[in-house]
């Protein structure tokens, strides 16, 4: 039994077309704009956060829960105002460490006194 084989018949020029079109398409990008709150993050020794997994990037917020309370104030006003699909950028997935490590520690109002969550 044979394997029908089929012969493409068209201009090389198309052929050519089609491929850089291809390849036009397979480069682009989405770049994300600069965020202030992304820098400092990575300033501070977080890495590279934008290839980071939402995990990874809790994680190093836990440990440095001092970065974690500024970077959550200086998301607050962001996060009032952030569209839909801000949730999926870079800079939603730092506030997000950022606000679940720095509830972990919190002050009760009467008496100064600092409460940790069970993990040290």
């Amino acid at each position: 039994m044979m394997i029908p084989m089929y012969e493409f018949r068209g201009s090389k020029w198309l052929t050519f077309a089609l491929a850089m079109g291809m390849l036009a398409l397979a480069s682009c990008a989405h770049k994300e704009p600069r965020s202030e709150i992304v820098e400092r993050a990575e300033q501070a020794g977080a890495g590279d956060v934008t290839s980071a997994s939402a995990f990874a990037v809790e994680d190093w917020m836990r440990k440095h829960k001092d970065v974690a309370v500024q970077l959550n104030a200086m998301c607050a006003p962001i996060r009032e105002k952030a569209p839909a699909n801000w949730g999926d950028s870079t800079e939603a997935k730092v506030c997000t460490a950022a606000r679940n490590a720095a509830m972990s520690t919190y002050k009760y109002p009467s008496d100064d006194k600092t409460y940790h969550s069970g993990q040290k």
